[in-house]
């Protein structure tokens, strides 16, 4: 036959041998590669009923970090407040989480409430075991709680127990008046430049006790307030007294303060918190409770009733979210 036909015979065969080689190098390759099987992928939604889980997974089995869980089975609580705010805070990691909010931005009076940033002031501020003379000024501010008596004499601290306690206007004013440390209008600044520290943009003060309606801030700057003043110890101490009695240092006056948190007692889980009410702010309320060592965190602004109010806030939060 033609040398030209078994040239190309000779041609095809190496082709061929090389293809039959190359196939088998690829086969033993991947013959040596692990097996790779795809795993089922579970999602763990951060806000779900836990009757969506399914298969073996359970409640205790899921990271924390993903608690509280929303069951929206349950709807929202309808409340008479303006402005109202629910956060679940988490000390140990200084983690926010926002349960619940209506208007939380809105700007509005915030009455007694302002006595948390005067104890603040007085904390850090003044001497705590310094002597303090009721002036006559001071007792005639409007409001009778706290039964104060002109001229005498009680320690800062026992009269942060009768401003926070009893929500007394004359204990507000004698702590930023009669303190023989810090003038009144200084007091006042300090107050507003511990905002600004704070970075509560909307929050301002004109006075100590909260009867002015220009007092004011929103709910979501209220609730960033207490975390701050939970972090003092003694106010932590005192928010959460609910009975107290305090007697002048001539122990010729007797204090007997009951608080004026109807709450305080009643909600097992609420630790301790701060009443305010005037004709302009309304109602206003927030309360720190204990859920799971979670701080939940509640603040009512302008309600028609803040303990009603509140307590549906609090209730809603037990039950609309699952807590590990």
């Amino acid at each position: 036959m033609p040398k030209i036909y078994y040239g190309v015979k000779k041609y095809f065969l190496q082709i061929l041998v090389v293809s039959l080689l190359l196939g088998i190098a690829w086969a033993l390759f991947l013959l040596r590669q692990p097996t790779f099987s795809k795993e089922k992928e579970t999602k763990i939604p951060n806000q779900a009923n836990v009757s969506q889980l399914e298969g073996d997974l359970s409640v205790e089995s899921i990271n924390s970090d993903y608690f509280p869980m929303r069951n929206w089975m349950i709807d929202e609580p309808e409340i008479s407040a303006k402005s109202a705010i629910v956060i679940d805070l988490k000390p140990e990691q200084q983690k926010n989480n926002t349960l619940y909010q209506k208007n939380p931005n809105q700007k509005l009076p915030i009455a007694s409430l302002t006595k948390i940033m005067t104890a603040v002031v007085a904390i850090e501020k003044l001497n705590l075991d310094g002597v303090i003379k009721v002036s006559k000024n001071s007792v005639f501010t409007d409001g009778d709680n706290g039964g104060l008596i002109i001229e005498e004499e009680l320690s800062l601290k026992d009269l942060l127990y009768i401003m926070l306690v009893e929500s007394s206007n004359d204990a507000a004013m004698a702590i930023a008046s009669d303190n023989q440390q810090i003038q009144y209008t200084e007091f006042i600044v300090l107050m507003n430049n511990k905002a600004k520290e704070l970075g509560l943009r909307n929050t301002q003060f004109e006075d100590a006790s909260g009867l002015s309606e220009e007092d004011q801030s929103t709910a979501v700057e209220i609730a960033n307030l207490i975390k701050y003043a939970l972090s003092l110890p003694l106010l932590s101490e005192i928010l959460k007294t609910q009975k107290a009695t305090i007697s002048s240092l001539d122990n010729k006056f007797i204090h007997n303060l009951i608080n004026t948190n109807k709450l305080l007692g009643k909600i097992p889980i609420i630790l301790g918190g701060k009443t305010g009410f005037t004709t302009e702010a309304g109602g206003c309320m927030l309360t720190f409770s204990n859920i799971n060592n979670n701080y939940l965190i509640t603040v009512i602004l302008g309600s028609n009733n803040r303990e009603d109010d509140t307590e549906k806030l609090i209730n809603w939060a037990q039950t609309a979210w699952i807590w590990k």
